[in-house]
């Protein structure tokens, strides 16, 4: 029996923006796809263009298990995301690194970030503590990465490098110039990297230096700006990788 997982939503409404990724996006995304219940919800770290659309799918659907890095940041969006979370009767889990969430016999996320005794402290600190999770499948792997920056790339590589080996790496913070570093790829050497961005972007993301380091470690590159949505679908040996071309809501260009 399959499990239905989904990891951050896209911006939220604020102060200054209606706009709700959850809402006009992912929801009818997955209804479009018969998807009635979220056996887990993820959150990578506390931005807005990461978990303000996770209301929006809280209210949609039910949800049992709801995951955490747990790092503290001060945010109304994230504060009433939580009290939501308690609403909702959701069970409420936070991951650290060196953790696992088994999913069946052969499915398992393991949790690579943030580091199990300590939060990084200093830079960008939701994005240094983002919640880095490699989803192993038989042969087949996919590492999802947040919006992990430098001193987060550095402490896997330390503590878990032979973990970070991936068939499909989600390039982390948008493809910035602060994350994919030289030595993380050494060890995560993905077949394919897919950049989850913005179109026309005001970060100006991806960036170049990080382009042309994928593209020297000979990773297919794949972007939501211009690829638009990726599915993959695998048996734990062989993958099948597929471009969807439906015409959907486009996301602002505000990623930070």
């Amino acid at each position: 029996e399959g499990k239905n997982i989904l990891i951050d939503a896209g911006d939220g409404p604020t102060d200054w923006s209606s706009w709700d990724a959850g809402d006009r996006i992912v929801v009818p995304f997955l209804k479009k796809r018969g998807i009635k219940k979220l056996d887990y919800v993820l959150m990578s770290h506390a931005h807005n263009d990461h978990i303000g659309g996770l209301p929006a799918v809280l209210k949609a659907f039910p949800v049992d298990t709801f995951v955490d890095p747990g790092f503290q940041y001060n945010s109304y969006i994230y504060e009433n995301l939580l009290t939501l979370v308690e609403e909702k009767g959701c069970k409420y889990v936070e991951a650290r690194a060196g953790g696992q969430i088994k999913l069946d016999k052969y499915c398992y996320f393991e949790v690579l970030n943030p580091p199990a005794d300590r939060y990084f402290r200093g830079g960008s600190e939701p994005n240094e503590n983002s919640l880095v999770l490699k989803l192993a499948y038989k042969d087949v792997s996919f590492l999802f990465t947040g919006d992990s920056e430098k001193q987060a790339e550095r402490s896997m590589v330390q503590n878990f490098k032979k973990d970070l080996l991936c068939t499909f790496l989600k390039v982390a913070h948008h493809g910035s110039a602060s994350s994919t570093s030289q030595e993380f790829m050494d060890w995560a050497q993905p077949l394919y990297a897919i950049i989850s961005v913005g179109e026309r972007n005001r970060f100006g993301h991806p960036k170049k230096t990080t382009l042309k380091r994928l593209a020297d470690y000979g990773c297919k590159i794949f972007r939501t700006d211009k690829d638009g949505s990726m599915r993959v679908t695998t048996d734990g040996k062989k993958y099948k990788t597929e471009l969807l071309k439906e015409t959907e809501s486009k996301e602002p260009n505000n990623n930070e």
